[in-house]
């Protein structure tokens, strides 16, 4: 009895362990305007910058967010956004700069056939997602990783919610 209590135990740590680590997060909720959902998949880079799909009843984006205040007056200017997943091929988006919210910039696309295709390789991952960013006007470039934990569970929760299959 003893025994199984402990392995009860041991299975409920990695369970609950498992799910703390994950890199990879999704959130759905009511959309008041359709009555369908809106839901966000987030796959975090780093404490400052994460990669995010938004979906509602009427747009799918994909965004590179950047934990940073956007200066007033700042003008949007053009990006390529770039994500290969695993050893998979690389996704090319013009990307928009702009603010996402008070503490958050975004680069963002509504590329949706591309973007589709970068859900369908998620949900295959199993190494590594990088990700790019660059700018000729800025002669800027910047580029990290999100490890693929969670990231099959988390896209098949937000393709569900989004209607996309």
């Amino acid at each position: 009895m003893k025994a199984g209590i402990a392995a009860a135990i041991a299975l409920f740590g990695i369970t609950i362990s498992s799910a703390a680590l994950a890199d990879w997060n999704t959130t759905t909720q009511d959309d008041i305007f359709s009555g369908g959902k809106k839901a966000m998949l987030l796959g975090f880079v780093s404490p400052a910058q994460s990669v995010a799909f938004d979906c509602d009843s009427e747009s799918l984006s994909l965004a590179l967010l950047q934990k940073e205040k956007w200066p007033e007056g700042r003008n949007s200017s053009a990006w390529k956004l770039l994500i290969k997943v695993d050893k998979g091929e690389i996704h090319r988006f013009t990307a928009e700069s702009a603010k996402r919210n008070n503490d958050y910039a975004q680069y963002v696309t509504f590329e949706k056939d591309e973007i589709l295709k970068v859900l369908a390789d998620l949900r295959e991952a199993k190494s590594v997602v990088q990700l790019g960013l660059q700018s000729d006007e800025f002669d800027s470039k910047w580029s990290g990783t999100v490890s693929v934990g969670g990231s099959t569970r988390e896209t098949d929760k937000f393709i569900q919610a989004c209607k996309l299959k």
